[in-house]
């Protein structure tokens, strides 16, 4: 043999991870401002709220569609092909609003921007549970969490370099999404494919946690309308770009800044406690800005508040599913948890919008906090009624991401061997 010759290494699962993270980045922060400035240039054009709320609310139809029809592109065509592919479609979708400036053209460009990342975050999500071990799940869980949730807010600061009245906000979406195909093709990657699929178990998952149930619809019709419309709010409020960039900012930074403490006081006493404290203080903080309507430092406190006790909703819900889950039936409650979740934020910015239509801008924020008072008040009524509730088994908080069904696989490995230590030890 010729000393010569190259050798040639395998790909490395920490390559791999390191590229899934990367591109989650990119496609995070292009499909967040596209969301942004879609809200925004309706508004320019003069779309009803009305319209603008169904055309906000197809992207997360489309999200749920996705997620239903994206195991059977996996096991047809490969990880990297399936992401390559519907990245693609998603950059030609990104630029296709300024060519097409017409209502029922971008709510199919919306709701085609939804069934395209649905599919690309089952990829990454798969991916990332073929390209960990049973010893670094949860850590590489976490990390895609605060990524994903990081980058929704990265690119929202362009908002005030440019204006959405022309196609840089929408060229720029365009360039992100695409750059988010470079990790993956040309890193050194591996994985098999594989893409688990059962039925949702709608009601048995409901019944077993009727407030986490509840709760993950409610999570998705606050969050849907606050990224849907946020954008449209402060415009009609008189905003700058930027100030309105500065406010979906805030919302990202918030997120990230209070998982982990409302976390830490459910992992320690009943997380329907968590739960209280997190649709209070979000509650109050609609509600704040729904009365109120200013602008400034007011607005941006609370704003930041709304996002850190709002949106960390969906993980605390789901938490307190998983403590009535064995790992086994969390791939049917995960279904389950997608198509509540779904269901919440493909109506939140239509029913959102329809109070904008009604009362203003403020209408946003006075709908978000009517539906936060009836959450609180039944997680109230369900403290009340069930003091002590059973566990099956008491679940480490995670900062879930709000994508598809195959996160949840990454702690149900984990999950599953913890137990079998446990029985192997005892």
């Amino acid at each position: 043999m010729s000393d010569s010759q190259p050798i040639a290494l395998p790909p490395r699962p920490v390559t791999t991870v390191t590229a899934i993270i990367i591109s989650t980045f990119l496609m995070g922060a292009g499909t967040a401002l596209q969301g942004s400035a879609v809200s925004m240039r309706a508004g320019l054009e003069g779309f009803p709220d009305m319209i603008i709320g169904i055309i906000m609310s197809a992207n997360y139809a489309g999200l749920v569609v996705g997620s239903l029809l994206a195991p059977s592109v996996i096991r047809n065509v490969g990880y990297v092909r399936s992401f390559a592919a519907f990245a693609s479609l998603t950059s030609i979708s990104a630029i296709a609003h300024v060519l097409w400036i017409n209502p029922v053209m971008w709510i199919v460009f919306r709701g085609a921007t939804g069934l395209c990342l649905a599919i690309m975050l089952v990829v990454v999500e798969s991916w990332l549970n073929v390209s960990s071990t049973t010893y670094n799940r949860g850590r590489i869980l976490s990390i895609y969490s605060v990524v994903y949730l990081g980058s929704m807010g990265a690119g929202q600061p362009l908002l005030g370099a440019f204006s959405p009245a022309g196609f840089e906000l929408f060229g720029i979406t365009t360039v992100l999404v695409s750059l988010c195909l470079v990790p993956v093709a040309l890193m050194r990657v591996t994985g098999e494919p594989q893409a688990e699929r059962r039925p949702p178990e709608l009601i048995t998952t409901f019944m077993r946690s009727p407030l986490a149930g509840s709760g993950i619809m409610v999570s998705g019709l606050i969050t849907g309308a606050t990224w849907s419309l946020s954008p449209r709010f402060g415009q009609e409020l008189g905003m700058a770009d930027g100030e309105i960039g500065v406010l979906m900012v805030l919302v990202s930074l918030g997120t990230l800044a209070m998982q982990w403490p409302l976390g830490w006081i459910s992992d320690r006493r009943d997380r329907r406690r968590a739960i209280v404290w997190s649709l209070g203080v979000a509650f109050a903080a609609a509600a704040l800005i729904g009365i109120m309507r200013s602008t400034g430092l007011p607005l941006y406190v609370l704003m930041f508040l709304f996002g850190g006790f709002g949106m960390p909703l969906y993980s605390l819900c789901v938490a307190l599913a998983n403590d009535q889950l064995t790992p086994d039936q969390m791939v049917g409650a995960a279904g389950a948890i997608i198509v509540y979740y779904g269901m919440g934020s493909a109506t939140g910015p239509f029913f959102a919008s329809l109070f904008m239509s009604a009362v203003g801008p403020a209408g946003l924020f006075l709908f978000m906090s009517l539906v936060l008072a009836l959450l609180l008040g039944f997680t109230l009524i369900r403290l009340t009624i069930v003091p002590h509730i059973p566990l099956i088994r008491k679940t480490a908080y995670h900062v879930y991401p709000r994508t598809t069904a195959m996160a949840f696989g990454l702690l149900r490995r984990a999950g599953r061997r913890k137990t079998e230590k446990t029985g192997e030890s005892g």
